[in-house]
């Protein structure tokens, strides 16, 4: 029998992230559920990958994880995931920074080629990549975080954005909300057009009209983004019943202004975050948010680039779609009985 981390999870009763937590010691998980798992992984007489081990011993142990912006509260989640895995794999990691840059992609991509690396994990600046795959020219494995973007062959791991947005709405349209607005910034990224084109669907599906505010590219992402487009929102007199925001840090930007405007969440609107960031489950926040396993997204971008490394040039695809999961905490409540849109209090 195989015996893989999956397995051990199984057993154990947990998920394969925490698992490899366990596994490779990292802190954030508690002592009775890692002895549980060491347990299990004895008993069952678990070995990292051989054939993964074989490829570190054969030519070199290198891989590369490109991110757009490592204080985006997203991905140094998901470099613990990537880096917790390859080290279990005998790999070690060469994280850049690509500043949203496309150029530095570029670079980064040629450095990483020029020493070595055996394939690169890339969660790219937008939903263009042609410029990377000129660089790459199918000499050595990528797989992009993030989803499908503009390349029939592209390997990927994503969560599922679209059902993100139906879990939002949905949960939502449950509370009685008609008057629902998505902020959303940074449009360029598959990530996001998915979450809108989710959204959309989801009003569609309920019988409502979907209002959706678009990053116009002049304006800073995330919380910056968020703050401005509330404001507007606020001050024009246009605020939703409820406002399902693109990220959680869009989601902190519209905590801003209703803050500075005096408006109480959820008693004045409720609001929808998403990705689970750290921040999300603070006492002084508890943001309801749509989850993203980041943490998980790292592992398996790992072990699909693992595969692809061992298949060489093969045509076989690579991808993963992980479904999100709604964290219900205190940012959302029924509708106050005048705040629909048209029916305002003044």
């Amino acid at each position: 029998m195989n015996i893989t981390i999956k397995t051990i999870a199984q057993r154990a009763g947990v998920s394969t992230a925490a698992v490899s937590k366990a596994l490779n010691g990292y802190p954030d998980i508690g002592k009775e559920t890692r002895e549980r798992i060491l347990k299990i992984s004895d008993q069952l007489g678990y070995t990292p990958n051989a054939l993964a081990r074989n490829l570190v011993k054969q030519k070199g142990n290198t891989l590369g994880l490109l991110i757009p912006d490592i204080s985006t509260p997203i991905y140094p989640e998901i470099f613990k995931g990537v880096d917790s895995e390859a080290k279990r794999l005998g790999f070690s990691l060469f994280l850049c920074d690509t500043n949203r840059k496309k150029d530095f992609e570029c670079s980064y991509v040629q450095t990483l080629m020029e020493n070595r690396a055996r394939g690169i994990i890339i969660a790219p600046v937008d939903n263009e990549i042609d410029h990377i795959l000129d660089v790459s020219r199918g000499r050595i494995p990528l797989i992009f975080i993030g989803g499908k973007v503009n390349n029939s062959m592209d390997n990927y791991v994503t969560n599922d954005n679209v059902m993100g947005s139906r879990l939002a709405v949905e949960y939502l349209v449950s509370l009685g909300h008609k008057d629902i607005c998505m902020i959303c910034d940074n449009y360029r990224t598959k990530t996001k057009r998915d979450r809108v084109a989710g959204f959309k669907a989801a009003m569609e599906t309920s019988g409502l009209g979907a209002h959706v505010s678009i990053s116009d590219g002049i304006h800073p992402e995330g919380m910056e983004y968020g703050f401005h487009e509330a404001m507007s929102l606020i001050d024009a007199d246009a605020l939703p019943t409820a406002i399902y925001a693109s990220s959680d840090m869009v989601a902190l930007g519209v905590m801003k202004a209703a803050a500075l405007r005096g408006l109480r969440i959820p008693e004045d609107f409720s609001l929808i975050g998403y990705d689970d960031i750290q921040f999300a489950s603070l006492p002084t926040i508890n943001l309801t948010t749509v989850a993203q396993p980041k943490f998980e997204i790292g592992i398996l971008a790992v072990q699909l680039l693992i595969r692809a490394i061992e298949e060489g040039n093969s045509a076989t695809q690579h991808r993963k779609i992980i479904e999100p999961t709604l964290v219900v905490r205190n940012t959302c409540a029924a509708p106050n009985s005048g705040r629909q849109r048209g029916i305002r209090e003044n």
